[in-house]
């Protein structure tokens, strides 16, 4: 008797749809978009049980699950021009503003769950600069982390959530680690500006992280080992159309236990899934698509690894064994599918 392991394990996505041609552009204090909508959606990683969940918001994305699977949080502007932070029951229920709740900025975006599920940390903007800070999960005890560093974001937690990683703007986009009471700060990178994506080892002891060069690296906690770990790499961005100027960070994901690195690189000018050991070594092409691929999150098991590569003109989930195997599509969408994350990740 065989089990589908896909069957339980859940992603959730968001679905980004546009009519003629979709772009984007740095402005100032922000990023202009031709018009879209965005939807949720969660499926199966076997592409069984697809549903789009609906929490009466506009334009929601961006979702990742809370540890325990409770809730999915997301972001939106909800028709405004303000971003926030919301949160959801799985099937679309009990959706709250989190961040509108008390305007710690003018908006909030950007969150990542401690890994006990009992801290969120988001990007406050004033208007003028984005500085990391933190809430409970409920969106109370809402602070700025460090309010006189300047600018500094894409922050994620440690394994044991007391720590913090993000990138200094003010320093040249050097990668610095901070405990939650803004204290303790050690500087990563002090001779490698414009580094981005910072993510913990699970035993805290290692960050692997992708600079503007779009190769990937890795460092110490302490900030000792500096290694660069890819050479003619050539992807750091995921970008959902050729006038997708601004795009996105696509950073690599290290998986559960520690011991390999999903990415995405450049081959014959198409990003293709790789898998390497966090040393660098091993490395290991997984997918020949004929489309873009970018998103890579390990399974919660490390045995698999959920991606988005291009169909046409618009990108759909795919997922593939880590260990061997052909990827396999899981959705067809009108829509292009963007961000994701598994439950239990």
């Amino acid at each position: 008797m065989t089990t589908n392991r896909g069957a339980d394990a859940q992603i959730v996505f968001s679905v980004r749809s546009w009519e003629g041609e979709y772009s984007t552009h740095d402005v100032a204090h922000g990023v202009a978009q031709s018009a879209h909508t965005d939807a949720l959606y969660v499926v199966n990683a076997d592409g069984t049980g697809l549903q789009e969940v609906k929490p009466g918001v506009k334009d929601p994305y961006a979702p990742a699950f809370s540890p325990d699977g409770q809730w999915i949080y997301f972001q939106s502007s909800d028709g405004g021009d303000k971003c926030n932070i919301y949160r959801c029951r799985p099937d679309g229920t009990g959706a709250e503003n989190l961040t509108g709740r008390h305007r710690l900025g003018r908006e909030s975006f950007g969150s990542t769950i401690s890994p006990d599920g009992k801290i969120v940390a988001f990007v406050s903007n004033d208007g003028r600069i984005g500085r990391v800070a933190v809430m409970d999960a409920d969106g109370t005890h809402e602070r700025i982390v460090a309010p006189d560093l300047g600018y500094h974001y894409m922050a994620s937690f440690s394994p044991d959530g007391k720590r913090l990683v993000f990138s200094h703007t003010a320093e040249g986009y050097r990668l610095k680690i901070m405990d939650l009471q803004g204290q303790g700060m050690v500087n990563l990178t002090p001779d490698a500006p414009e580094s981005f994506g910072g993510q913990f080892t699970p035993d805290g002891r290692w960050l692997v992280f992708f600079r503007r060069d779009d190769e990937i690296y890795r460092v110490r906690d302490d900030g000792k080992d500096f290694e660069r770990l890819t050479t003619g790499n050539g992807h750091g961005q995921f970008k959902l159309t050729k006038a997708d100027a601004h795009g996105s960070s696509d950073p690599p994901d290290i998986s559960p236990d520690g011991s390999r690195i999903a990415h995405c690189g450049l081959i014959d000018g198409v990003s293709q899934v790789f898998v390497m050991d966090l040393d660098g070594r091993n490395r290991r092409q997984l997918t020949t698509l004929p489309g873009d691929c970018g998103r890579v999150k390990w399974s919660p098991d490390g045995k698999q690894i959920a991606f988005v590569s291009f169909v046409g003109n618009r990108s759909q989930l795919f997922v593939i064994d880590a260990a061997a195997g052909r990827p396999k599509q899981r959705t067809q969408l009108k829509g292009a599918v963007h961000f994701l994350n598994w439950k239990g990740h």
